[in-house]
């Protein structure tokens, strides 16, 4: 029988990455991402349900990702699900919890959500680029009225 182990995320941290190094000198980062999902509520409307998964990012991949995600930040990642399974020493009863192995990441949103709190790192000047399109309008110059539909 064929099996297929694939899962997609996106959302914001939840708290800033742990960073931990193995033994063998291998990065290994742990956190967790919230993702908002719209249900309607029954009475014509939506309401949002907030879910919360824990993941886990080995090697250069965790590396990076401490560098450049904190809390608040959004991210999408691509991985598998992984179940640990053990006896609690305490109470002695099996425990198990599911966390999404990355195998890759993302950066989602762009300047504004650097942060992750909607403000910039970055001071933004109000000229335009030396780069820019001269063909194209600057922000200030659209009006919606000019849109033909």
């Amino acid at each position: 029988m064929a099996s297929f182990n694939k899962v997609i995320l996106m959302g914001n941290l939840t708290r800033d990455p742990e960073v931990r190094q193995a033994q063998s000198g291998t990065y290994v980062v742990r956190c967790a991402l919230a993702v908002n999902e719209r249900i309607p509520d029954g009475e014509g409307g939506y309401r949002d349900e907030t879910h919360f998964f824990d993941f886990v990012v080995f090697g250069k991949q965790a590396e990076s990702f401490s560098k450049w995600f904190t809390k608040g930040r959004p991210v999408l990642i691509e991985g598998k699900l992984r179940q640990d399974r053990w006896e609690d020493r305490e109470t002695g009863k099996k425990r198990s919890k599911v966390e999404v192995v990355c195998d890759r990441w993302h950066f989602v949103g762009g300047k504004e959500d650097a942060r992750g709190d909607g403000s910039s790192p970055a001071v933004r000047s109000a000229a335009p680029s030396a780069q820019a399109d001269p063909g194209f309008p600057a922000r200030d110059d659209f009006v919606p009225d000019d849109v033909p539909f």
